[in-house]
């Protein structure tokens, strides 16, 4: 039998489709039978049987009922709801949220509007299964959609066993920002004792929320932060952390804070800061987890502790630069010697054509004010103006030749040895030419399906660029010169530096807008042998012929890339610099990063660590993982972490251990950290977060 089709105007189209379809005048009734459908905007309803009074605009349906709004699916065996006021009751009613992928029973279900539902005897959970892992069991729920849940009497039952009862529960039921107090963090330590991390979320506007913590750390006390992020406009943004606490174990009140601020303004200059502040020097090693990724490479040796604000402007040729910088040393126990440059001011030229002639002209100017509580200060002027011939011969060679003279000027003061006084200067001249060739040679990739099955290349392309060049600068008199960086000491350069730049670059099968050829490996080896004063290597040793400096990148696939750097040492025979980072991965996300770092420069600058990372998929769903720091030269082992994590499709469970190592001057003590975070899909977490590497 065919279906039969109305549609009803009345405060928005109304449409019925149905196997049978009747319209009682007097009661202004449509009754429906078979395969009913009714829809009315977003809102479709399926159903074996519906009812729809047109004065009223009450329907009832029931029968294998399903009831769609946007996303939202509702399914039922008896629904009675006013279209207009969009409330009603629903009967062993399953709700399911699409944006909160929230799945919810209830014996029956009250519909509060477009946006609200009161929910009795019933459960809640964000598992796709029809056995759900974990289940919340309510008496009563009343869910606000875009803001909170909240359950009276809700059981946790994890695989249909009762669990946790709590009195009352809130949740939110949105994924927007919402104020609240966010889950504890629990943890323990073998020196501290038991840590209990509880934290305010206060979304305050759009456009800026903060985070107030109160943390009980043991036998340390309680600490107190707060986290201020704002986003004021599309041109300024920034976040700023404060922590304080009254540290029983360190017998005195300890305190950091950490501003990053970046704005724009008219005219595109621009304004950029990022200012930290520890009261001690220990701070660091002993709450690294507060600090912001990126202010220091490692807090467990780290040295200095930089603050910068600097600001500008950047035009197609030029650019002006405006910073301040302030060190904080690490390794010293006053900071009055260090040296801080307040401020230091620049003004560049990039390469542009000089009067629409063949040469090219660079300008490099900057003003440095340099200051310090106790040592030698002073201002200082550099120029430096560059004026260069690129040329190509036979299309082939390129040659290029370069004119620099330098002006340096020094007003020196407050030195205790008074040899440095009133103003200095120094003039001197750079100037060099560079030669190199390209030649290349490209692959057809289908030549070798698996290379072409791997990399998804249609062509390669292998460059190989030899290079040599010669650089002259007179020798100079710089005794009574004061040295605050590499500027102030211009070295007598007569060198020529020869080298090979090699580079393998793929052009995909299938080009877009956003990806064209791309350079999967570069290899750079190059070297000096200089004409006049011999280099000094790690030793103090005199040699004619630098190191040999090699520089490494492939990136071998989407699974597995290496990057290194060295140094080669031609006299002696081994490596004064050898850096290498090897990252691999799998389609499953397991990953392993090996990296190790040598320096064999004098005591302070001298650096050998291996640092080994790894994450690996064991069973389904299940993550070890694992992180070791050592280093070498000192025999310590700096810190080892390792842990597992069950990821399923609706909640995580992760335990980390973080054991560290005392250091042998002991900047740092012997410490075990637990760690234990436990997360709901959609619902919040317990605990820290779980350990994660880097890559």
């Amino acid at each position: 039998m065919p279906q039969v089709k109305v549609t009803v105007e009345a405060e928005g189209p109304v449409e019925i489709e149905a196997d049978q379809l009747t319209y009682d005048r007097d009661q202004q009734l449509y009754q429906a039978d078979g395969q009913v459908e009714v829809t009315r905007g977003s809102l479709s309803l399926k159903a074996d049987h519906a009812h729809l009074h047109m004065a009223t605009r009450d329907l009832v349906a029931w029968g294998n009922v399903v009831l769609r709004e946007g996303e939202n699916v509702i399914e039922c065996e008896r629904l009675e709801i006013n279209l207009n006021t969009q409330m009603g009751k629903i009967y062993q009613a399953r709700l399911f949220l699409k944006d909160q992928n929230f799945h919810i029973t209830g014996r029956e279900v009250e519909k509060l509007g477009e946006k609200g539902y009161r929910v009795r005897d019933g459960s809640f959970t964000t598992c796709d299964a029809e056995r759900p892992p974990w289940k919340f069991t309510v008496r009563e729920m009343e869910i606000a959609l875009g803001g909170y849940g909240i359950a009276k009497g809700p059981v946790l039952y994890v695989e249909d066993i009762p669990m946790l009862y709590f009195p009352i529960g809130v949740f939110p039921v949105n994924r927007d920002r919402q104020t609240g107090f966010l889950f504890p963090q629990f943890g323990y330590s073998n020196k501290y004792g038991a840590e209990v991390r509880t934290a305010f979320y206060w979304a305050m506007r759009k456009d800026m929320d903060a985070t107030l913590d109160l943390n009980y750390l043991g036998k340390r006390g309680f600490q107190e932060g707060l986290e201020y992020r704002y986003a004021l406009t599309r041109d300024m943004k920034g976040e700023a952390q404060f922590y304080f606490i009254d540290d029983h174990v360190y017998d005195g009140n300890r305190y950091a804070f950490f501003i990053d601020h970046q704005q724009k303004f008219p005219n595109d200059f621009y304004l950029k800061g990022r200012i930290n502040y520890v009261s001690d020097h220990q701070y660091l090693r002993d709450f690294h987890e507060e600090i912001p990724r990126g202010t220091v490479l490692d807090a467990n040796s780290s040295r200095l502790l930089r603050s910068v604000l600097f600001g500008g402007k950047n035009w197609d040729q030029f650019s002006f630069l405006v910073d301040a910088e302030v060190y904080d040393d690490l390794t010293l126990p006053s900071n009055d010697r260090t040296l801080q440059k307040l401020p230091k001011m620049g003004f560049y030229a990039l390469p542009q054509s000089l009067f629409k002639t063949p040469f090219f002209f660079e300008l490099n100017t900057s003003y440095t004010n340099f200051y310090r509580d106790t040592g030698v200060e002073a201002q200082r002027g550099d120029l430096f103006p560059i004026v260069s011939y690129p040329m190509r011969v036979f299309k082939v060679l390129k040659l290029n030749s370069y004119l620099g003279l330098r002006e340096t000027l020094y007003y020196s003061y407050n030195d205790p040895t008074e040899t440095l006084k009133g103003w200095e200067s120094r003039e001197t001249l750079e100037t060099g030419f560079q030669t190199s060739m390209e030649f290349y040679r490209v692959y057809d990739a289908k030549t070798s399906s698996k290379i072409s099955n791997l990399y998804k290349v249609a062509k390669w392309m292998h460059s190989i660029e030899p290079i040599v060049s010669y650089r002259y600068g007179p020798r100079l008199n710089q005794t009574r010169l004061p040295v605050f960086d590499e500027v102030d000491r211009v070295p007598y350069m007569n060198e020529i530096t020869y080298g090979i730049t090699q580079r393998l670059v793929g052009r995909p099968e299938k080009e877009t807008t956003t990806s064209g050829a791309y350079e999967y490996a570069k290899l750079k080896i190059f070297q000096s042998y200089s004409l006049g004063d011999p280099y000094l290597d790690s030793e103090g040793k005199k040699r004619s012929f630098s190191n040999i400096q090699a520089e490494l990148w492939w990136n071998f696939g989407p699974y597995v890339s290496a990057q290194s750097n060295a140094a080669f040492n031609p006299y002696q025979g081994n490596f004064d610099v050898f850096n290498f980072l090897l990252t691999g991965k799998d389609r499953r996300n397991d990953a392993v990063q090996v990296q190790y770092r040598y320096t064999g420069e004098p005591p302070l600058n001298r650096v050998q660590e291996i640092n080994l990372d790894a994450r690996i998929k064991t069973i389904s769903s299940l993550y070890v993982f694992g992180s070791y720091r050592y280093d070498l030269l000192n025999h310590w082992r700096v810190a080892t972490i390792y842990g597992a994590e069950y990821q399923a499709q609706c909640w995580s469970l992760a335990l980390v251990v973080e054991n560290l190592g005392q250091s042998p001057i002991g900047t740092q003590q012997s410490e075990v950290k637990v760690k234990f975070h436990f997360s709901l899909l959609n619902l919040g977490s317990v605990g820290h977060k779980p350990y994660h590497m880097t890559f």
